[in-house]
C-alpha cells in the first residue's frame, strides 16, 4: 500500500498496523493474496486465512518501524559468506544421527550479468557419514501463504529441534525453549528450509525491487534459483528431489515442480499440507457442501452432536457428513426454492443433525452456513468461538456493548476475527526461533526483523492454481509422486474440499491410482504441532519419501 496522507494520519497507521500485528499476528489474507484458484468462502474466512501472509506493505510502515519499505532508498546489506555451520547428533528410531546444520543465506544472481538481487536465508540439515549422498533423498520446505517464514514446518516438528510447548498447547511462559525432536524427517532425508523473499531474513539487495518476487512467476523463478544453486553447491543434483508447500503456499510448491522440470531438474515428489483447495471446490453452493463435514467435526469434538454420533470415531463421522453432503444436502441446494415442504424439513433435521446448531439458525441462513457464522454460533451460549485454523482450540468473545477498555474506536481490541490458536502460540514460538538459531546453530547474521508471519512483503500478484500446476507437472513426468496431508479441524483448508480438489485433477487413471497418497490427521492446520498427529506425520512421509526407492530395486 502506498503511503498517503498527512504525518499525523501515517502515524495513526502505522501504529495501528502495529497493535494488529502483535494481537492478531495470523490474520491476514493469504488466501486472497496467493489466489491459487481462487475461494468462494466468505470474506472474512479468506481474510483469516493461512498464517498470516499478510500484505503488510508500505502503508502499515509508514514510519518505518516494523513493516518492510520498499520504497526507501536502500536496505542494510547481506554480505555474500558462506552459512555457519555445527554439527550435532539426533535420535531418531532409537538411532543416533550425527548431522550438520547450516543456517546462512544464499544470493540469488542475474544469469546474465552475475549481480545478486536478493538473498534468501535457509537452515538446513544433512545427515553426516552417508557414503552415497546422490542417493539420499532432499527435502525443500518453501514456507506456507506468501509472507510466512518455514520456521514453521522446521521448529514446529520436522527439523531436529522442536518448540517446547506448553501442556495446554500454547507456547506458555517466558522463558521459551526447544527439545530434541525424535519424529523430525532427517532420519529418512535431509532438510532444506527456505524462506522467499520477505520472509525471515530475505531480503531483495534493493527495496524498490521487491515487489519484482511478490507475484506467482517471481516467486517461483527466485525459489527455482535457489533449488537450482543449492543442488549445485552442495553437489546434490543426482539426489531424489522433494518440495513441501504448506496452507495456501502449496501453489508455490506445485507451481515450482513444474517450473523446475521445464529447466531439467527433477522433481521426485510434492509434499502438500492443509493444501491450497480449487476454486470449484468453493465457488457457489459448492463451498457449503464441502465445508460441511468439516463443520460436522468441529461440533463432534465440542460434543454438541446426537448421542450415537458422539460415541463414533473422528472417521466414522467424516464419512457420514461426507454422504449426507453428496446426497440429501447437494439435492437441497439444487432445488432451492423447489423443494417439497418435506424435502425441505428433511434435509434441516440432517443439518441440524450433523451440525450442532439450531433449526432457527438454519432457516435464517437458508441452509448455507459460512465459516464465520459457526464459527460464532456453535458455542454462542459460553460466549466462544472457534478458531480457523484449528477449531478444536477457542476463545471468549466480548460483548457488543464496550464496556471497559472497549467500545467504539478506543482501539481496545482487534478489528477483525481473532484465530486463538495461533496467536497464543507466534509470539514464544519466535523466541525460541531466534534464540535457537544464535545459541544451538551459531547464527547471529541476521539483519532486521525476523519476518514469520507477515509484515516483509507488500501486495501479492498471483496466477495460476494448485490443481493445474499440479496437472502440468504430472504431465511433465508421470513418475511424480504426491502426498496431501489434510486435517480434519482446519476450518480454512477444510478436508472435503481438499478431497474435490484432488479427485477433480485432470490426470491418467494410471497415475492417480499409483502416484497419489492422501493421509487424513485429527489436528488444525499444522499436524506437525499436534504432538499426536506428528508421529504418524513422520511415518507416512518417511513412508512417502522412501518407496519409490524401493520400487526401483524391485
Amino acid at each position: 500500500m502506498p503511503e498517503t496522507g498527512s504525518n499525523q494520519g501515517q502515524i495513526t497507521m502505522g501504529c495501528a498496523q502495529y497493535r494488529k500485528i502483535l494481537l492478531m499476528i495470523m490474520i491476514g489474507i493469504a488466501g486472497s493474496v496467493w489466489g491459487q484458484g481462487g475461494s468462494g468462502r466468505d470474506a472474512a474466512a479468506q481474510q483469516a486465512g493461512g498464517r498470516g501472509g499478510g500484505r503488510g506493505g508500505g502503508g502499515g510502515g509508514a514510519i518505518g518501524l516494523y513493516t518492510y519499505d520498499q520504497a526507501a532508498g536502500s536496505g542494510a546489506a547481506i554480505p555474500d559468506a558462506p552459512p555457519v555451520e555445527t554439527h550435532q547428533k539426533i535420535a531418531i528410531n532409537g538411532e543416533a544421527i550425527p548431522y550438520t546444520a547450516r543456517a546462512g543465506f544464499m544470493p540469488l544472481r542475474n544469469a546474465t550479468t552475475g549481480q545478486s538481487t536478493a538473498h534468501l536465508f535457509f537452515t538446513c540439515y544433512t545427515r553426516d557419514g552417508v557414503s552415497n549422498a546422490a542417493a539420499r533423498p532432499v527435502v525443500f520446505f518453501l514456507g506456507g501463504a506468501p509472507g510466512v517464514a518455514a520456521a514453521w514446518q522446521e521448529f514446529g516438528g520436522l527439523g531436529p529441534k522442536r518448540m517446547k510447548w506448553a501442556a495446554d498447547g500454547t507456547a506458555g511462559q517466558p522463558p521459551y525453549a526447544w527439545e530434541d525432536n525424535p519424529h523430525s524427517l532427517l532420519g529418512a532425508a535431509d532438510l532444506v528450509f527456505v524462506n522467499p523473499v520477505g520472509t525471515a531474513y530475505s531480503r531483495p539487495d534493493q527495496p524498490a525491487r521487491g515487489p519484482e518476487f511478490w507475484s506467482t512467476a517471481g516467486d517461483l523463478a527466485a525459489l527455482g534459483e535457489f533449488v537450482r544453486g543449492f543442488l549445485k553447491t552442495y553437489d546434490r543434483g543426482n539426489s531424489p528431489l522433494y518440495l513441501a508447500g504448506e496452507d495456501f503456499g502449496t501453489g508455490r510448491a506445485a507451481g515450482l515442480a513444474a517450473y523446475l522440470l521445464e529447466r531439467q531438474i527433477t522433481v521426485h515428489g510434492v509434499v502438500l499440507l492443509s493444501m491450497t483447495l480449487s476454486g470449484d471446490a468453493t465457488a457457489g453452493d459448492t463451498q457449503y457442501l464441502t465445508l460441511l463435514p468439516s463443520l460436522t467435526l468441529a461440533a463432534w469434538h465440542h460434543k454438541k452432536l446426537a448421542a450415537d454420533l458422539q460415541a463414533m470415531s473422528a472417521d466414522q463421522v467424516a464419512d457420514q457428513a461426507r454422504q449426507f453432503a453428496a446426497r440429501e444436502y447437494l439435492h437441497a441446494l439444487y432445488k432451492g426454492a423447489r423443494m417439497t415442504a418435506e424435502e425441505r424439513a428433511r434435509a434441516l433435521a440432517g443439518l441440524e443433525r450433523l451440525t450442532g446448531v439450531s433449526k432457527a439458525f438454519l432457516v435464517n441462513n437458508d441452509l448455507r452456513i459460512t465459516l464465520e457464522r459457526f464459527n460464532t454460533e456453535l458455542l454462542r451460549e459460553e460466549r466462544r468461538s472457534l478458531s480457523a485454523s484449528d477449531a478444536r482450540v477457542t476463545g471468549f468473545v466480548p460483548g457488543s456493548g464496550g464496556g471497559r477498555g472497549g467500545g467504539r474506536g478506543g482501539g481496545g481490541g482487534p478489528a477483525g476475527p481473532v484465530d486463538y490458536n495461533l496467536s497464543r502460540r507466534a509470539g514464544g514460538f519466535l523466541a525460541a526461533y531466534e534464540a535457537y538459531l544464535r545459541r544451538e546453530l551459531n547464527f547471529t547474521g541476521g539483519t532486521g526483523i525476523f519476518y514469520l508471519s507477515g509484515g516483509g512483503i507488500s501486495a501479492f500478484t498471483s496466477t495460476g492454481s494448485d490443481d493445474a500446476s499440479l496437472t502440468g507437472a504430472f504431465i511433465r513426468n508421470p513418475r511424480l509422486r504426491l502426498f496431501a496431508a489434510v486435517s480434519y479441524f482446519d476450518l480454512e483448508a477444510p478436508f472435503y474440499a481438499a478431497e474435490f480438489t484432488l479427485s477433480h485433477m485432470n490426470i491418467s487413471p494410471e497415475v492417480r491410482a499409483r502416484n497419489l497418497t492422501v493421509s487424513r490427521f485429527e489436528s488444525g492446520q499444522m499436524p506437525y504441532l499436534d504432538g499426536k498427529a506428528l508421529p504418524r506425520l513422520r511415518t507416512d512421509l518417511e513412508k512417502f519419501i522412501s518407496e519409490p526407492a524401493s520400487q526401483e530395486r524391485k
